[in-house]
């Protein structure tokens, strides 16, 4: 790879001064995916090693800028203790999500999905101790968009308990909670996503998101009104838990939202019904009700 054009490139990175704008999370991380192409470099010399140098010290101001915002973040979620409403409206700097346009794709990580990771996710992350069974698939968190876009089509109540099957780090359930107010569960298989997830929502003292180290197709939902899914599982993993809610749609209304492959299957389902607006889209946001 030529050097004089990465040193342009990042020349023109590093003197971007909207580098340093406090809603460019995605231009930040934009800016650290390119110090890391320039740190996988297999040449020797001496340019290369001044580029090395400049792109270091770049990525540790990019880091501490971030890490100085989560903590003003921090301070003002427990100092103000602001409602679910005003907290969307903090939120909405970041986000490209129009209120009320519902129904429209989705398309991967914006401002806001990169502050709650400094906010709510912080490194380091655990790793994956269980072999997954056939059917469960990797880590993948879901757009923040999606779940701004679901707080708006769905009214909680105070009887309401939003389950997220396949939970991750916990990213959703917190947002959930913290945008709603909401109870909230996290169903997740692996031990260490689980351990660390309800770590960090104790951390932000959030006594109503709780996490539960299950397998999805065993877990007792007698108390869940409202899932979600983000491509948790498939096959007969995906069959199983779907007989499940199904059985738990007979006894009372339930609320079934989905983003990603697995909305195409649940819109097939006789015994549930889509809640308008209707996008074919996998990356729009699904959601259904059970049938009466």
């Amino acid at each position: 790879m030529n050097i004089t054009i990465l040193e342009r490139e990042f020349d023109e990175i590093e003197q971007n001064l909207a580098l340093f704008e406090e809603p460019n999370f995605r231009m930040r991380k934009e800016a650290l995916d390119f110090v890391a192409t320039i740190e996988k470099l297999n040449s020797d010399n001496l340019e290369r090693a001044h580029l090395e140098k400049k792109a270091q010290e770049l990525k540790e101001r990019l880091y501490a800028f971030n890490a100085t915002i989560a903590e003003k973040w921090l301070l003002r979620l427990k100092s103000e203790k602001p409602t679910p409403k005003e907290l969307g409206a903090w939120f909405q700097p970041y986000t490209e999500f129009v209120s009320q346009r519902w129904g429209e794709p989705h398309y991967g990580y914006e401002n806001l999905d990169f502050l709650l990771n400094e906010i709510l996710l912080p490194l380091p992350h655990p790793k994956t101790i269980l072999q997954p069974e056939y059917g469960m698939v990797r880590y993948e968190p879901t757009p923040a968009s999606v779940i701004v876009e679901l707080t708006e089509r769905i009214t909680f109540t105070e009887n309401d308990y939003f389950y997220d099957l396949g939970s991750g780090l916990g990213k959703i359930t917190s947002l959930m909670h913290l945008l709603t107010g909401t109870r909230s569960m996290g169903v997740e298989y692996q031990p260490t996503f689980c351990t660390y997830a309800a770590q960090q929502a104790n951390r932000l003292y959030l006594k109503d998101v709780k996490y539960l180290n299950a397998d999805a197709r065993y877990v007792d939902y007698t108390d869940a009104t409202v899932f979600f899914f983000f491509n948790p599982f498939g096959g007969v993993i995906f069959d199983r838990v779907l007989e499940r809610l199904r059985s738990e749609a007979e006894q009372r209304e339930i609320i079934i939202s989905s983003y990603g492959s697995s909305s195409q299957p649940l819109s097939e389902l006789p015994w549930l019904e889509y809640i308008p607006p209707i996008n074919s889209d996998e990356n729009a946001l699904a959601i259904f009700r059970g049938r009466a």
